[in-house]
């Protein structure tokens, strides 16, 4: 099968690929832009880009929108100012608004937003030309937003990404679901999505989220009513990828029984290895902390068991011992440490 370009809005790219905005600073500048490079579409996490040293409650904004421009423009100068540069913008967060505006001045070409229903993202991006992808992982809260958008927007989704029970990272399923994740599978959630695009009249392309590591995989999908994939737990492994070597070992020695769900901090259940730290939380140890930011909406400092902020930039900085790794269940794939053009060469040709 010869893998045909993938569209969206006004930019096409050569492979129907998405790299997920994976926070925090692994989607970055680096990985976006050799991503875009290479044939796909770039995105990078908006989540904990500032200068962690001197960031607090009452700074944490001014940090934010003085570091998200930056990484951008990086990104855009090392793509070459080629089209197909995305940021994945949180929900939960509670600069939201605020992360959509700042990348709709720096003419972001897309945004992705899941972590919760993006409902207000189309007031928050006006009439910009920016292509607004949600992330959603059923029919019906598909349904939520397209008719939410229509309603008070006038506005429909320019593609769609799909996340299956497999997925890594946060997960919109009730821990039942999980445990069977063959009641929500992708293509269950595909014909539910058709169903909804059809009652709205709604032609954009749709792609799948979860366990796609090879050519294989992405055919698979397109075979199976797909436009195209997000990967996210493969790239994990890439020398553009932006944490440390420590962390990206930790994946590619990390084993599928070495997998767990545990109740994150943004109120939903999260895919994640079993490292040092999900092991403390799992024996009911908390890990102490004073909140510096107020981040996420959703988060209650005096209840969580640890800070994902911090567990995050210690997988950033190579702390295996207080980092969080979060993950797919096709973590096993990730063998080695590599540059992401060795993926995309798969790509090419019938």
């Amino acid at each position: 099968m010869k893998l045909k370009p993938l569209k969206i809005r006004n930019f096409e790219v050569k492979y129907p690929v998405i790299q997920a905005g994976m926070g925090v600073r692994i989607g970055n500048s680096t990985l976006a832009a050799e991503t875009i490079n290479q044939g796909g579409l770039g995105t990078i996490a908006t989540v904990g880009l500032g200068d962690v040293k001197t960031a607090t409650m009452a700074t944490y904004l001014d940090n934010a929108m003085a570091y998200l421009p930056r990484e951008i423009q990086e990104a855009r100068r090392l793509a070459g100012g080629k089209k197909g540069l995305g940021v994945n913008v949180m929900v939960a967060l509670t600069i939201y608004k605020e992360l959509v505006e700042c990348a709709v001045r720096e003419g972001i070409d897309f945004i992705i937003s899941g972590a919760g229903l993006p409902l207000p993202l189309p007031e928050y991006v006006g009439d910009a030309d920016v292509a607004l992808i949600p992330v959603v992982s059923s029919g019906r809260a598909l349904e939520v937003v397209v008719r939410c958008w229509l309603r008070k927007y006038n506005r429909k989704p320019d593609a769609i990404i799909l996340e299956g029970p497999r997925c890594g990272g946060h997960l919109g399923f009730s821990m039942e679901q999980l445990e069977h994740p063959e009641t929500c599978s992708l293509e269950i959630i595909l014909a539910e999505a058709k169903e909804v695009m059809k009652r709205y009249n709604l032609d954009v392309p749709v792609l799948a989220a979860g366990e796609v590591s090879t050519r294989e995989h992405i055919e698979k999908f397109i075979r199976m009513g797909y436009d195209g994939v997000q990967i996210g737990t493969y790239f994990l492994g890439t020398e553009e990828a932006g944490i440390d070597r420590a962390s990206k070992e930790v994946f590619v020695k990390a084993k599928n029984d070495d997998i767990v769900i545990i109740k994150s901090p943004v109120g939903l259940p999260v895919r994640v290895l079993k490292t040092p730290l999900v092991q403390r939380v799992l024996s009911g140890q908390t890990e102490p902390f004073v909140c510096p930011y107020h981040c996420l909406r959703t988060c209650n400092p005096h209840k969580v068991p640890f800070c994902i902020a911090k567990a995050l930039l210690a997988t950033w900085r190579g702390d295996t011992e207080h980092g969080l790794y979060m993950c797919g269940c096709d973590v096993e794939s990730v063998k080695k440490i590599y540059p992401i053009r060795e993926f995309f060469e798969t790509l090419a040709g019938e």
